[in-house]
């Protein structure tokens, strides 16, 4: 329970790295170590935490792994003892004998914290007991946690050129449906010039079949006439 209690105050309180930020408009990046003892399988030992934002659990932990591994060792998983373990890691800038590296990831949302503990060989690095090595320690933590920030922002950028081939996409949509509406309007417009072209010679032809009608008539009438003639002789 105190383990959860000073986990849960840790991630409420490092606004390290501000937070995964989905507007780097005004970005900063000020990541804040923490030490303090901190429960491991060794006991209660001095340890380093940071908060890393915006990754998965998972992608920390392999690029972790991978941290490690530069310094000619693995970072192997205790399922047991649920922390991971690097055995004779060499690191120059903190000692000249090889050091081992316990760590945690503890995931809450989409920020991980990571837990360090250096173990020289007899002592864990501490600031009260290393002011020596202590900015050396510190910097080993601090770049792999700036490595990570680099990895979030990577992924930011690929996000947003993403987003910006998709706008533009949805301009290059708009253009052609603009050239179709446009074209559209062409085909009306001819359409309409076509139906008044043949307005006018409807009109035309009306006048001519009126004029057509009025003789026809006048003719229907002659007959009528020549008929009643004929019907008087009778």
């Amino acid at each position: 329970m105190k383990n959860f209690i000073v986990l849960t105050l840790i991630f409420m309180l490092s606004g390290l790295s501000g937070y995964a930020q989905e507007d780097l408009s005004n970005y900063s990046f000020e990541p804040a170590l923490k030490e303090m003892d901190r429960l491991m399988s060794k006991g209660q030992k001095n340890s380093f935490s940071i908060v890393i934002d915006g990754l998965s659990k998972k992608d920390i932990e392999k690029s972790w792994g991978k941290y490690i591994k530069d310094h000619d060792t693995k970072s192997k998983w205790d399922k047991k003892k649920k922390e991971y373990f690097a055995d004779n890691a060499k690191v120059r800038e903190i000692s000249d004998n090889t050091i081992d590296i316990y760590s945690q990831l503890n995931e809450a949302g989409d920020r991980v914290e990571l837990t360090v503990w250096m173990d020289l060989g007899g002592a864990f690095l501490s600031s009260y007991d290393h002011p020596q090595k202590i900015k050396e320690g510190e910097a080993f933590i601090l770049e792999f946690a700036t490595n990570m920030e680099k990895k979030r922002i990577d992924n930011f950028r690929k996000k947003q050129e993403d987003k910006l081939g998709d706008l533009k996409g949805d301009l290059k949509d708009l253009q052609k449906d603009k050239g179709k509406l446009e074209k559209d309007i062409e085909d009306y417009e001819k359409k309409i010039a076509e139906a008044r072209k043949k307005i006018e010679t409807n009109v035309t032809n009306q006048g001519t079949k009126e004029e057509e009608i009025k003789v026809q008539e006048a003719y229907v009438e002659k007959v009528k006439e020549i008929k009643t003639q004929l019907e008087n002789k009778q």
